[in-house]
Parts: structure tokens; C-alpha cells; sequence
């Protein structure tokens, strides 16, 4: 009924604009038949500038037309009234994600993607590593295959929003990757390792701006990451992050340093993590039309120097299903494999993308 009542009050508005901005019209006009009643108009506006920008942007030629400059900057109400306002560039991928996770945000109980969803099939160049099975079951031969699926599940929810004069929102989040021997019939098919990690967090907007990057967001909160396993197999921490978030247009980076909190000597089945998976990961994304590239690169910064690189592009493969090619070199790509060196490339199915 309130949506009736509200298309009623904006016809006249848009058919007076119609003629002068036919593309806004239509597009406003879809969105209010799908959105939710708590969605704003101006929320919708946002929505529908960001998709005739980048629609735009595709059909101009780089090569000719190398300086085609951007729309001037806009404040975007993401909660109404009483909104946390993220100033940003019309057109940004960021923005665009940050707005549409309002509108489909209002349900208490709706999930949002946070990281990647994925699953792909995935072979590893170098051997994995049995050591902690073996110590941990000697009279069992494993024998894991190079050849594996791995998925990576990763929802979050918005506990508060408007914290702080209208300036932060409160998150918590659930990332799961499973390593799964689906081809390794001799060893029952066996889950090599999964890796769960719960997180929650502060995100603050932000509209600091240097050389044309914008840090929209900055994100503060605790994380920890275990396999869920126990004794020889076991293996977790615990850690307090502060993330900044950069957008210039369709480029995004953000930077994750943090801080392990300490534990017990009795207790740490893994006291050297910090020397391999590092103290910060940095963590980049191009997109390019429907194409997306994603770069993450984790470091100790120590003159013994572990970390690791991943390589990421996404494509479109079949309606709302994208083809997704991973490549990671380095240490914990999964936490069982925190101090051995995996090189592996797979290849499979994305079902959301960081933007």
C-alpha cells in the first residue's frame, strides 16, 4: 500500500522529467517495483546513477576519449533521515555495493556477502602436507591427491546502524573455506581442512581524500580463526584488525594490519603463525565492465621473509553464475598448511564478488 501511495505522489514528478532524463525515469520506476517499503527515494536514485554511470563509462573508448572525467561528488543517504552518509564519487563500485547492502539490509534476519562465495576445483603445483596427520594418526596413509574442490562461504549481518552521530554501523561476520578431497576415493574423500572464521567489527565512514583516493571506510573489530580440530591438528588465534578502505572509482583497495593477541605457551598449538601469515594483508580490486580482478598479498615484513600473493578474476558465465580463476603461492592458504608452502591454481563458480 505505501508503495501505491508513494508511485502515485512521484508520477507527475517523473513524467515531468521524462523527457529530459528518460533512462532515470525507467530506472527509478523498476527499482520501486522490487525495493523494500524502508528503501528511500533517494537510496533508489543512488542505485539507478550508478548503473547509467557504469553504463556510460562502458561504451566510451579509452583511447580517444583517455581524460573522460567523473560526475561530481555526492552525499548518499544510505538509512534515510537517519542515515550514516557516505560521501563518494557517482559511479563508484564501492558505493554502489554499500548502497544496494542497504537495500536489501532492512530484514533483521537477511545475510549479506562479506567476503568472495565461491567454489572451484583447484590443483596444487607443490605437495600438501601430511606431517600433522601422520603425527597425529601414524598408522593412517593419507596420501592426499593435488587435485581438490575448495569453497569459501562468507555472510555478514548489520547489528547497528547509525552509531555515532550517524557515522558507524556495528557488524558481525562468518567466513568458512573447506579444502575437500572430493576426487580422493582411496582415503574416502576426506575434508582436508576447514577453516572457520567469526569476526565483528566497527565500520566507520569516512571522506579523507589524498591524490584523488578516498578512504570511505575504516573498519575496526576482532577476529578469530580456527579449524575446529584438536590435538596434533589444531590450530587457531585471535586478533584485534583495523582495516582502511580506498576507492577511486572502479579501482578498491583496503590495507588490514593487526595485532595477535598473546596466549598461553601451553595452550598456542601454533606460536609461530605470526612468521608466516604476517602482521597485515593488503587486498585490491579492478573491476572492468562485468570483469573483476582481485589481487591479496600477505607479509611479515621480516628480513626472513613468508607471506603469501593470490590472483583472482571473476567473469560472466551464465546468468547470475560467474566463472571465477584463482591463483595462490605462498603460507596458510588453509590454516593446517600455516607454515607449508602451497602453489596451486584452480578453477570454478563465484556466486558474489567483493564488489
Amino acid at each position: 500500500m505505501k508503495r501505491w501511495f508513494v508511485g502515485v505522489l512521484l508520477t507527475p514528478i517523473l513524467m515531468g522529467v521524462a523527457q529530459a532524463d528518460p533512462a532515470m525515469n525507467a530506472c527509478i520506476l523498476s527499482k520501486m517495483a522490487t525495493s523494500d517499503d524502508t528503501v528511500t527515494v533517494g537510496d533508489i536514485r543512488a542505485i539507478c546513477s550508478a548503473d547509467i554511470s557504469s553504463q556510460k563509462q562502458e561504451s566510451f573508448d579509452p583511447v580517444t576519449l583517455p581524460a573522460v572525467k567523473r560526475a561530481e561528488e555526492q552525499t548518499i543517504s544510505l538509512d534515510g533521515d537517519d542515515a550514516t552518509s557516505i560521501k563518494t564519487a557517482d559511479g563508484s563500485a564501492l558505493t554502489r555495493r554499500l548502497v544496494l547492502e542497504k537495500s536489501q539490509s532492512n530484514n533483521p534476519f537477511a545475510f549479506l556477502p562479506h567476503r568472495p562465495n565461491y567454489f572451484i576445483f583447484s590443483n596444487n603445483v607443490a605437495s600438501y602436507n601430511e606431517a600433522p596427520f601422520e603425527a597425529s594418526d601414524p598408522g593412517n596413509d593419507y596420501d592426499f591427491q593435488p587435485w581438490e574442490s575448495k569453497f569459501q562461504i562468507s555472510l555478514k549481518l548489520p547489528v547497528v546502524r547509525g552509531l555515532f552521530n550517524n557515522r558507524a554501523d556495528a557488524f558481525i561476520a562468518y567466513t568458512n573455506r573447506s579444502f575437500w578431497q572430493m576426487f580422493n576415493n582411496d582415503n574416502s574423500q576426506v575434508f582436508r581442512d576447514s577453516n572457520h572464521e567469526p569476526e565483528a567489527w566497527l565500520s566507520f565512514a569516512n571522506d579523507t581524500e589524498l591524490f584523488g583516493f578516498k578512504n570511505s571506510l575504516i573498519n575496526v573489530g576482532f577476529n578469530h580463526q580456527s579449524n575446529g580440530q584438536s590435538g596434533e591438528l589444531s590450530r587457531s588465534w585471535n586478533r584485534i584488525f583495523a582495516e582502511f578502505v580506498v576507492e577511486k572509482g572502479d579501482f578498491y583497495f583496503a590495507v588490514r594490519p593487526w595485532y595477535r593477541i598473546p596466549e598461553r605457551d601451553s595452550s598456542d598449538d601454533n606460536p609461530d603463525i605470526e612468521k608466516y601469515m604476517g602482521n597485515f594483508d593488503f587486498t585490491s580490486v579492478y573491476k572492468y565492465g562485468d570483469h573483476s580482478f582481485d589481487l591479496m598479498i600477505r607479509n611479515n615484513l621480516r628480513s626472513d621473509n613468508k607471506g603469501a600473493t593470490q590472483l583472482g578474476w571473476s567473469f560472466p558465465l551464465y546468468k547470475n553464475f560467474r566463472g571465477y580463476v584463482q591463483w595462490f603461492n605462498g603460507y596458510g592458504e588453509s590454516l593446517i598448511d600455516y607454515d607449508h608452502r602451497i602453489n596451486s591454481i584452480g578453477f570454478g563458480i563465484q556466486f558474489s564478488d567483493w564488489l
